[in-house]
């Protein structure tokens, strides 16, 4: 994160501290150079001093070293220039030694600081590039409105409740990233509308409004505002200006990500309008097609027997009359599956839970596909000590026939549906499985979808579509869920999962 400190904007002065160490090691060089002057000539002597110079000039800043550099100056021609241990200089090349020393010392205490000054500079640029590339990290993997104000919210080091992006419906209506509305004086109001009109920021150094406590940055794109980035600062005070331009600094990146969300949003929208027009035109096409087929059925039969029933012998009638009445069971079929998808859509399912057996459940559900099992062969594995369920008994019948009707479909003349109860003691289990032909690996995810008949779904291309999502619609409303298991070629196993409830548990 970039901070005030990580700017280099300015110099700040060296501390007291720098100063007194500065002294100290102008002391320690003159101790150094009296410890080593027996062994050296006086010109090297001055090489001690001007390493102090060079060291001190490194760790601190500019104005220590130059301390350093005028006590060694003096130090250097008290103790070491003839005659010594006096200010007095007599010769006038010692004193152009001295001079020479002096400046000699400035110049390199003055270069190393400007060389470590330009190392802390170049310190805090590759930090500032770093904390802009997160921050520009952040902005690219932001799925909406919300996560680019955090980013900023984090970039800027500020709480939540001091900075808002605020958007403009076609009311004229101002709006937050989470849809709430901002509470707003008339003159934040207007600030905000000044902003907006004028792309331009608004709220400091302006003469119209006394102390506004939010302040407005627009976010622009091809010289079009897309929203408001708001602050809110103590007592209605301006920013800081190194604030402000941080801010001016982040919101380019900000107005580029923001209009790359409202994009996204933008064709997020659209596609699901194309996709509710989809799933419109599907379910009328569907419904249409589907409820006529029984009533095509149904009322032809109706008028034969009308035209021909004194003409048509007793077994002829019994056989129009079975397949008008299987007619109009499968139409009541359909007709419960929009009922279901509808109170499964609108929230509108509220269970009535009693204790039933499985077993039970499963023999209510084949008896009412009686007419459409009759040419399969249904074969069952189910155990006799099965626990209870606690469930509401006709939705969970009403799956099993979607599932059974599903297999019913898929499966050949003469096939076999193979039908297991088990449990685990957590789970209860209704396994399916049939002989059809199977669902690709690549397909077997969408098959609870709605309205998935276009090539293998759960109708086989007949029927709504909505079989397997009401299905699983129901199972989820009891805590449980579903799963397909299907190798092509070799038919498909549909298992439907309850979660189980000891007695003793029964809820209110």
């Amino acid at each position: 994160m970039t901070t005030a400190a990580d700017r280099p904007a300015r110099r700040t002065p060296a501390p007291p501290r720098d100063y007194l160490l500065a002294t100290l090691a102008a002391g320690l060089g003159c101790l150094l150079a009296l410890a080593v002057s027996r062994w050296l000539d006086l010109p090297n002597i001055s090489l001690v001093f001007l390493a102090v110079v060079l060291v001190v000039a490194v760790r601190s800043s500019v104005g220590p070293a130059l301390l350093c550099a005028l006590l060694s100056f003096v130090a250097y021609g008290f103790c070491f220039l003839p005659p010594t241990w006096s200010v007095v200089v007599h010769r006038e090349q010692d004193v152009l030694t001295l001079l020479f020393f002096l400046l000699i010392a400035l110049l390199t205490g003055n270069l190393a600081a400007r060389q470590r000054q330009q190392f802390r500079d170049l310190q805090v640029a590759q930090r500032q590039t770093e904390s802009l590339l997160g921050f520009a990290g952040r902005l690219s993997s932001a799925q909406d409105q919300r996560d680019l104000l955090a980013a900023m919210l984090s970039q800027l080091d500020l709480p939540a409740e001091r900075l808002c992006l605020l958007s403009r419906d076609a009311q004229g209506n101002w709006y937050q990233a989470d849809g709430s509305r901002l509470a707003l004086s008339e003159l934040e109001r207007i600030s905000a509308e000044h902003a907006w009109q004028s792309r331009h920021p608004r709220g400091y150094d302006s003469h119209s409004l006394t102390h506004p406590h939010w302040w407005w940055w627009p976010l622009m794109d091809n010289d079009q505002p897309l929203a408001l980035l708001g602050m809110r600062t103590a007592q209605g005070d301006p920013p800081a200006g190194e604030q402000r331009q941080l801010i001016d600094v982040l919101l380019p990146l900000l107005a580029h990500a923001l209009a790359r969300v409202q994009l996204v949003e933008t064709l997020g929208h659209t596609r699901l309008q194309h996709e509710t027009e989809r799933l419109r035109s599907a379910l009328l096409a569907s419904v249409s097609h589907d409820l006529r087929t029984p009533l095509t059925a149904m009322r032809g039969n109706i008028e034969t027997l009308q035209l021909f029933i004194d003409s048509l012998d007793a077994a002829t009638r019994d056989d129009l009359l079975q397949s008008t009445a299987s007619e109009a069971s499968r139409l009541d079929r359909y007709i419960q599956n929009l009922l279901d998808m509808t109170r499964l859509g609108h929230g509108g399912l509220h269970l009535e839970r009693d204790w039933v057996a499985a077993s039970d459940l499963l023999a209510a559900a084949l008896q009412r596909l009686q007419p459409v099992l009759q040419h399969l062969q249904v074969r069952m594995d189910v155990p006799a000590d099965l626990p209870l369920l606690w469930v509401q008994g006709a939705l969970i019948e009403q799956a099993l026939v979607n599932v059974l009707d599903n297999a019913a479909r898929f499966s050949p003349p003469g096939g076999v549906i193979d039908i297991r109860l088990s449990h685990d003691g957590e789970t209860f289990s209704f396994a399916i499985s049939d002989q059809g032909p199977g669902i690709p690996a690549d397909e077997q995810t969408q098959i609870f979808d709605l309205f998935y008949t276009a090539a293998r779904g759960d109708r086989g291309g007949q029927g709504t579509g909505l079989g397997l999502a009401i299905c699983l619609g129901m199972l989820n409303a009891h805590g449980g869920t579903a799963r397909v298991e299907s190798t092509p070629g070799q038919g498909t196993t549909l298992i439907l999962q309850l979660p189980l409830q000891a007695p003793d548990e029964n809820p209110a």
